[in-house]
């Protein structure tokens, strides 16, 4: 059933569970690939990357948040045919629109960024149109309540790219790099479309406006909140490129911001994996509950970034010039604000869940639209100041901005309290201490160890975090089992 808590949580832990797995991934592509390639090639390519993604996930924007509303209401009809015929409809209207991405992608790569490889830029187009179709296919396991299996494609993602990338560096440089992030895309697109293939059925395909306009509808709404937030994520290599005019400080933020984004992206993962389950609460006038579980959630984020921020801050500092290699020590510096940005974004995210629970577009398009014009008005003239650094700089207020804004909107609809993540930060000041006895890495990680033991000791007994509520939880993950399809 979508609305079962403990299916929610359990799939909710296995996804946390990939992300170690992603992290994992991440880290030893971050080890191998931007040594291999050497700082002003590696920022080639990551820009060659960046600006694609814009592409292929502007394609679909607001397939999650439609996927997520619509599926649901076929599953409580126990509607199976309905279910795959918008979903073959959908698949088929992405791969056509996706071929005029890939033109669009080729054509801003080689005339506005004046990338003088075409071979390369057509190789990374291709793989646009792969990835359009391929993120479509995953995201429909979430609106199914199957979180676990959407965050598959992200995983795949990572894994088979540690292979294909290098690979095809060292037999053709950055054409095989290319043709190796193709050869990425067009696999995850057919593994989605395998395991999705019970839900498509090809003779069902209907591409009328009467058929998908109401579903296309919800997903319009919330697509300009999309488009704006990948534009934040996704542009920082362009404002440095723009702004200094050095492919190494684009590697340098690259980098410094992917490791942000692998954490950001965990958290987004965990908390739109109770989408489903928060929309059927609201249906059912549970608005209480609703707030209880936000309230929840975003203190358990607010707990991972005061977790991450100082790992990066005892460990990272360390650890990152060490897997990167010399050339790349300014990452270590870079990473250090966008990961105290995760704060400010434990709470953005938690508006965000709320406005798409309440179908309110207009409130996560408004807050995409403010943090999109901080990050660009305060990182251009910083990073002409400061490179790469000082782009980074410029996501902590853009995050704060962001979070101000939807959290205001939100809880003027639902109020919930952020009186316990406030706690959670509170109680982060036990770092500071220990930050002053830093020093050469073994000490700085048994630091961070015993910092993260005495933090999670004050969770409890200031009860930010409930000896009951952290039994109940691990009580719904072990109760909850697979369950078959929803729908027949």
């Amino acid at each position: 059933m979508v609305g079962d808590a403990g299916h929610t949580m359990r799939n909710a832990g296995l996804l946390m569970a990939q992300r170690g797995f992603h992290v994992l991934g991440v880290t030893l592509f971050a080890v191998l690939v931007p040594r291999l390639m050497g700082p002003a090639l590696f920022g080639r390519y990551a820009l060659l990357i960046s600006v694609s993604l814009w592409f292929a996930l502007l394609n679909a924007p607001g397939a999650v948040s439609m996927l997520t509303r619509s599926i649901p209401r076929f599953v409580a009809a126990n509607d199976g045919d309905g279910l795959r015929r918008l979903a073959t409809s959908l698949v088929v209207l992405r791969a056509l629109t996706g071929s005029f991405a890939a033109v669009g992608y080729f054509l801003a790569s080689t005339l506005v960024l004046g990338e003088p490889d075409r071979v390369a830029a057509a190789l990374v187009a291709a793989g646009v149109l792969c990835c359009t179709v391929g993120t479509l296919s995953f995201a429909l396991f979430l609106g199914l309540n199957q979180a676990a299996r959407w965050g598959l494609g992200d995983l795949l993602h990572r894994w088979l790219a540690l292979a294909f990338v290098p690979i095809g560096f060292a037999a053709a440089g950055l054409r095989g790099a290319c043709l190796g992030f193709l050869g990425v895309e067009l696999t995850v697109a057919a593994c989605g479309l395998w395991w999705a293939r019970r839900y498509l059925r090809w003779r069902d395909v209907d591409l009328s406006r009467r058929h998908l306009g109401p579903h296309l509808r919800t997903g319009m709404h919330f697509a300009a909140g999309a488009v704006l937030m990948v534009f934040t994520q996704r542009s920082g290599e362009t404002l440095v490129r723009l702004s200094t005019g050095r492919y190494e400080d684009v590697a340098f933020f690259g980098l410094a911001y992917a490791i942000y984004l692998t954490i950001a992206q965990a958290m987004w993962q965990f908390a739109v994996a109770f989408a489903p389950f928060l929309v059927t609460l609201l249906e059912r006038g549970r608005r209480d509950d609703v707030a209880l579980w936000l309230e929840r959630l975003l203190k358990y984020m607010v707990v991972g970034a005061v977790l991450a921020l100082a790992g990066m801050i005892f460990v990272g500092r360390d650890a990152v010039p060490l897997l990167l290699g010399a050339k790349f020590h300014a990452v270590a510096e870079n990473a250090v604000p966008p990961m105290l940005a995760l704060l400010t974004l434990s709470v953005g995210m938690t508006g965000r869940l709320l406005a798409l629970t309440l179908d309110r577009p207009g409130a996560t398009a408004t807050g995409a639209a403010i943090e999109l014009a901080a990050f660009w008005l305060l990182g251009v003239p910083l990073a002409m100041w400061a490179g790469s650094l000082g782009a980074c700089w410029a996501v902590v207020p853009a995050s704060a901005l962001h979070a101000s804004y939807i959290t205001w909107r939100m809880r003027r609809e639902l109020p919930f309290s952020l009186v316990h993540a406030g706690r959670a930060v509170a109680l982060s000041l036990v770092f500071a201490p220990l930050a002053l006895l830093r020093g050469a890495w073994p000490a700085n990680a048994l630091l961070w160890t015993a910092g993260a033991v005495l933090y999670g000791v004050l969770l409890l007994k200031s009860r930010v975090i409930t000896t009951d509520e952290v039994v109940g939880l691990w009580g719904l993950l072990r109760s909850a089992r697979p369950t078959d399809s929803p729908v027949g």
